[in-house]
């Protein structure tokens, strides 16, 4: 039997033409995303250096331009909004060297909600036991999201109120 968690959507940063939201699990005094950022900003690694650069620079674009699918790997499944930031990462020999992916659930242009993310060293996310469940855990956040869209909630007004649980 799996864990239930509790969810809370923290502002990271909000933007004329974007709110972004990252995730905490009840009990972690940190966001996903501030951990993600943590582990990766001081990396001695020049190309997980050059990874960190590019999604940091992607967030900021977001920030200026808004949630646009444009900007986005899609990643799960078609029905979920799960994708990784940013769209593209130098390709590289994945035995030497990995490539950085931090997931996100993109529910619009004006709303996006980022998760963790780590070092991709497989040819696929789904052959990472990590990666894996980074993703299969934004999209029961989804799920649930969507029930919420689906009985009335605009995510857009309330998200910063809401608190779900989770497997």
């Amino acid at each position: 039997m799996e864990q239930v968690q509790k969810v809370e959507f923290v502002p990271f940063l909000l933007t004329k033409a974007v709110d972004i939201y990252a995730i905490r699990f009840g009990g972690s005094a940190d966001t996903e995303l501030k951990k993600f950022m943590l582990l990766f900003k001081d990396s001695e690694d020049v190309y997980l250096k050059d990874d960190y650069d590019r999604i940091r620079a992607a967030i900021v674009k977001i920030a200026e331009n808004g949630a646009l699918e444009s900007y986005f790997r899609l990643e799960g499944h078609q029905d979920d909004r799960v994708a990784a930031i940013p769209l593209l990462i130098k390709p590289r020999n994945h035995s030497r060297n990995g490539t950085l992916r931090l997931y996100c659930i993109r529910i619009s242009d004006q709303l996006l909600i980022v998760g963790g993310g780590g070092l991709k060293t497989t040819r696929t996310y789904e052959d990472d036991n990590y990666l894996s469940q980074q993703v299969a855990t934004l999209q029961s956040i989804d799920a649930v999201l969507k029930e919420l869209e689906s009985d009335g909630k605009r995510l857009e007004d309330e998200l910063p109120n809401i608190i779900i649980e989770v497997e």
